[in-house]
């Protein structure tokens, strides 16, 4: 929860887990899958059927050991209730909101939503970091606009880019370009001017045909964000592309939380 390797935040929240886009890149359902014990586990369920969302007041315990589990159902959508308040009474920081999950993802109930905000607005003292690739649940979820809360969207593809015009307006905004998959011939692009930060990273893990990103697709973002006035954060993932020292930049209202 307080420790994490994603070098742009301080640490991780998971009040949502699971996702069902089903990425062939993505990290998170490999760790779900790693720690998952879902047929191993008694559950303190709320009583709904076992299917493809589930809620959990209590953690999950593995009848074994006598163990939490941390994904109980997998990498099947769950809401974490008892984990809302886990940050309420700490010294604050830059949090990524549901690192295992996509929060805005078609199937997660907007009461999901609305506890998790209702939690952010109990402890102001942090910042909050939301990251979806389906931006256009913002608009239709209504997001605040308080300025410790961010909202990006996840691009990969060329295609991807023009999901920035679903960030919302009067809020702050950023995009994670990871993994970046492909040029995405941002010289120009109305992206540079909605969106307030840029984080950059390649793809990790040993997949079959994992993408390594030439250095040009990376220095035409930088360019593009160094023209506009735009800070930029590279993962560490780029450090064998581009060398060190990596750029790792924040806006200002995310230097310190």
């Amino acid at each position: 929860m307080n420790k994490t390797k994603i070098d742009w935040c301080d640490s991780t929240w998971n009040p949502v887990t699971g996702c069902l886009h089903g990425c062939e890149y993505c990290y998170a359902r490999g760790i779900a899958k790693r720690f998952s014990t879902e047929d191993k586990c008694h559950s303190f369920y709320d009583g709904q059927p076992m299917g493809k969302i589930h809620v959990l007041d209590n953690p999950a315990i593995v009848i074994e050991t006598g163990k939490i589990s941390p994904y109980p159902f997998g990498f099947e959508p769950t809401l974490n209730r008892y984990r809302l308040n886990d940050y309420a009474t700490k010294k604050g920081r830059n949090i990524f909101v549901c690192s295992m999950a996509d929060l805005f993802g078609d199937w997660v109930p907007d009461s999901w939503i609305r506890e998790v905000f209702d939690a952010c607005w109990k402890a102001p003292q942090h910042n909050y970091l939301f990251l979806t690739k389906n931006p256009e649940r913002y608009a239709e979820s209504g997001v605040p606009g308080d300025k410790n809360f961010w909202f990006g969207t996840s691009v990969c593809h060329k295609k991807d880019v023009e999901k920035c015009k679903y960030l919302p307006l009067g809020a702050n905004k950023f995009i994670s370009i990871e993994p970046i998959l492909e040029d995405l011939e941002i010289i120009d692009s109305p992206a540079i001017n909605y969106v307030d930060w840029f984080i950059i990273g390649a793809e990790t893990g040993r997949r079959k045909n994992k993408v390594v990103p030439d250095r040009k697709w990376i220095e035409d973002i930088v360019n593009e964000c160094r023209k506009n006035g735009k800070p930029v954060f590279m993962k560490s993932s780029l450090a064998l592309i581009w060398g060190k020292p990596l750029i790792q930049e924040f806006p200002k209202q995310l230097a310190h939380a």
